[in-house]
């Protein structure tokens, strides 16, 4: 490699007090740069999410890096940040010859030449190309989550601390995509998302926490216990690669394996769910997308509940 090629590197969310923090990596054809690349935190809302698709169209490579906030919590948000960074570097597909990072800290355990650059993110187009992807993508896990939570209102202050954020934590308590380790989340007790041995919440929680497992794999949540009146509803509605996914949510306690819990979900519930969907598509003006019926189980019998995705899980007749 002759030349010199940038991977320009970002984060998003080191100072909110819920959701993750989100690393970008990128690398830029010097022959076609997106114009008006600059410091995400400097555009509105809506050129961010402009410039990152085009970004994403022109792009050598992108790489992004997502730690959660049981990590943060245990690691502290500087050592989650670098994690972040390092998976960001990994996802690259492309080679590479030099890391350009914004601010004053190196990135440990990098086996690549480093340079940091204060203030980079509105001086190199390659940070600033990163600033915007790992913004964006930040922002729309917490839209995602004003699914899940929406009395924080995550859609509006994306997990800072706004005025309306505190008085919801006042109020509240912590939902689980709060840093506890934060102030002043240390000091809020956690109110309604309890479940270890609390069998009246398993259902509630379940899909809670099938909705936070989609959202931490790429999933843009849609819609949380939509409601269809007197036909009934859908636990969760998400999309993904322009496809909508439909989920059944199943939680249990106790039995030894999902086959009871797979065994609920019959013809006729099936069947159901499929007219819902219909309505659904209908209502929201969706033209013959893609679509595709899953079920997901949480087995509450461990302290930590363990979860299985079954993509396809049945094709309505």
């Amino acid at each position: 490699m002759n030349s010199k090629v940038i991977a320009g590197v970002d984060e998003a969310g080191r100072g909110p007090l819920a959701g993750p923090v989100v690393a970008s990596a990128v690398i830029l054809n010097p022959l076609d740069i997106p114009e008006g690349l600059r410091d995400s935190k400097k555009l509105s809302e809506k050129r961010r999410n402009v410039l990152a698709v085009d970004i994403r169209s022109k792009a050598l490579a992108i790489g992004v890096g997502i730690v959660h906030e049981q990590d943060i919590d245990r690691n502290n948000i500087l050592q989650a940040t670098f994690e972040a960074m390092r998976q960001a570097i990994g996802d690259l597909k492309f080679e590479f010859n030099q890391v350009q990072v914004d601010g004053n800290h190196k990135i440990p355990g990098l086996q690549f030449d480093q340079e940091c650059i204060i203030g980079g993110d509105d001086l190199v187009p390659e940070i600033s190309a990163a600033s915007i992807i790992a913004k964006t993508t930040r922002d729309a896990m917490m839209i995602s989550y004003d699914k899940l939570f929406p009395e924080y209102s995550f859609k509006s202050h994306k997990g800072y601390g706004s005025k309306a954020h505190m008085e919801s934590l006042r109020e509240h308590g912590r939902t689980p995509v709060h840093r506890r380790s934060f102030r002043p989340v240390e000091s809020c007790p956690n109110k309604k998302y309890q479940y270890y041995m609390q069998e009246p919440s398993y259902g509630r929680m379940g899909e809670i926490i099938s909705g936070m497992f989609l959202i931490r794999n790429g999933y843009q949540l849609l819609e949380y216990s939509y409601h269809a009146g007197r036909n009934g509803e859908i636990d969760l509605i998400a999309s993904k690669a322009d496809e909508v996914v439909f989920v059944e949510v199943k939680s249990f306690a106790g039995e030894s394996d999902d086959t009871m819990a797979l065994e609920r979900v019959t013809p006729a519930k099936q069947n159901q769910i499929a007219r819902i969907a219909e309505m659904y598509l209908e209502k929201n003006e969706v033209d013959q997308p893609e679509c595709r019926f899953d079920i997901i189980t949480v087995n509450f019998s461990d302290p930590k509940p363990q979860i299985k995705h079954y993509t396809e899980a049945f094709l309505p007749l």
